[in-house]
């Protein structure tokens, strides 16, 4: 009988000590996760005001405080590389855009090197504001920011590319074959946001970043 009082003894104090650990991680992964979801809400919260100070003169875009310095202007070799073999891949799934590619400038991008970071870090100046709007920036009627994620696209190997076809295709000074190809990339390799996005950037309708006055 005492062996049987004894072994449920255990058994319950087993029971109650894996049930409080497990209650004790279950907290600490609540609290990780909230402390995390914390300092992500914080990174993409805000706008960014870049200053020249060659020229003083300040712009505002929708870029969160998370990527609001002078990263933003520094090209990496592993972005380089990144870029060239996203160029690779859509040329050869969409061979009609080797000219969009090329007018790009994606190509001839390079790393940023020491002797130019100095410069550029020397030379920008940024700050983290509440809104664009906030700090006096307003858009006219038939303009608007673009969102931190069109920043991102627009910026990115496919946006560029885009944007390069929507300005062959729409140049009635080039050979209608460069046109026909330049479109031909467009219908095959983009969405339809994607070309409504790449056109309205370039006709200004869609901006990265605007004035400060």
């Amino acid at each position: 009988m005492k062996q049987v009082i004894i072994f449920f003894t255990c058994l319950f104090l087993h029971t109650f000590c894996l049930q409080s650990g497990e209650d004790i991680q279950q907290k600490n992964e609540e609290e990780t996760t909230w402390l995390l979801s914390t300092l992500l809400w914080q990174r993409n919260s805000g706008n960014c005001i870049k200053t020249d100070t060659n020229t003083n003169i300040s712009t505002c875009s929708r870029r969160p405080l998370g990527i609001c310095n002078v990263n933003q202007l520094i090209v990496t070799q592993a972005e380089v590389n990144y870029t060239l073999n996203e160029s690779r891949t859509i040329q050869n799934r969409t061979p009609d855009c080797q000219e969009s590619i090329l007018q790009s400038g994606i190509l001839s991008q390079s790393a940023t090197s020491n002797a130019n970071s100095d410069t550029i870090k020397a030379r920008y100046r940024f700050l983290v504001t509440e809104s664009c709007e906030a700090s006096g920036v307003q858009p006219s009627s038939d303009t608007r920011f673009a969102t931190f994620f069109e920043i991102q696209w627009l910026e990115s190997t496919r946006g560029k590319i885009a944007k390069a076809a929507k300005s062959i295709e729409a140049n009635g000074f080039l050979p209608q074959n460069s046109r026909d190809k330049a479109n031909s990339c467009l219908q095959f390799e983009f969405l339809e946001w994607e070309k409504g996005l790449a056109e309205g950037n370039l006709q200004n309708k869609i901006l990265i970043e605007i004035i400060v006055p």
